[in-house]
């Protein structure tokens, strides 16, 4: 005998979607990361502040031609990267967050202060103190940033975005699956952010020096106020 209560299946709620995972902040923080791997490499030794592939690649090329001095160059920056990654996840843990509930915001908010700090420094600042303080800070955006949606990225590199632009490419073509061509699309625009600023940051090295860094800091403000807002 069918029982007169009738339970009935609770709404699905899909879960809220934060501004630290959207596109426009992915965007930014994209833009920002492909801007300083060319300031840094254009304006202060050829070494990257993100691409730590390169700067090992770079190292490993300057230790076969005994290039001691180059080879040095690159490894200050991949320490700093370590740290900003242990620090970030530091953040993260329990007890820190009862005092800092925002971790994502408190490394974006310190990349933008050390950054504000770099645009005003003079040219003859040292590059080995220059380029690790924004090696630190972008391994800290990278590890508090990782996800547009539900979906892992990384905005200061651009390699595993590639691939995943070309996979879901091949999945759409093979498979006619419209959601891996968005993912395709998704991925190919993060790449493609990468490299405008890579472009941007080039010609404003070239012009303006330590002062170019204004550039990405205007980006992360408007990336750091559309977190803020929403979480407000």
């Amino acid at each position: 005998m069918c029982s007169p209560y009738r339970m009935t299946p609770e709404p699905i709620i899909p879960p809220i979607q934060q501004a630290d995972n959207s596109l426009s902040v992915a965007a930014l923080l994209t833009l920002s990361g492909g801007f300083l791997d060319a300031f840094s490499y254009v304006g202060h030794g050829h070494v990257f502040a993100n691409a730590m592939t390169g700067n090992i690649v770079l190292m490993g090329v300057a230790m076969a031609e005994q290039d001691w001095a180059q080879a040095l160059r690159h490894l200050p920056p991949l320490l700093a990267f370590v740290t900003g990654v242990f620090f970030a996840n530091c953040l993260r843990l329990p007890s820190v967050r009862r005092f800092l509930p925002n971790p994502a915001l408190v490394c974006l908010g310190l990349e933008i202060i050390i950054l504000s700090i770099g645009s005003m420094l003079p040219v003859s600042f040292p590059d080995a103190w220059l380029v690790p303080c924004i090696a630190l800070v972008a391994a800290m955006q990278n590890s508090s940033f990782t996800h547009i949606g539900t979906t892992p990225y990384n905005s200061v590199m651009t390699t595993g975005n590639l691939r995943r632009s070309i996979e879901g490419l091949f999945k759409g073509m093979t498979h006619s699956s419209s959601l891996a061509l968005q993912e395709a699309k998704l991925f190919g625009l993060v790449c493609v952010c990468f490299l405008l600023g890579a472009i941007i940051g080039g010609f404003a090295t070239l012009s303006l020096h330590n002062l170019a860094l204004v550039v990405p800091v205007a980006m992360l403000c408007v990336a750091f106020a559309i977190c803020l807002y929403d979480r407000q």
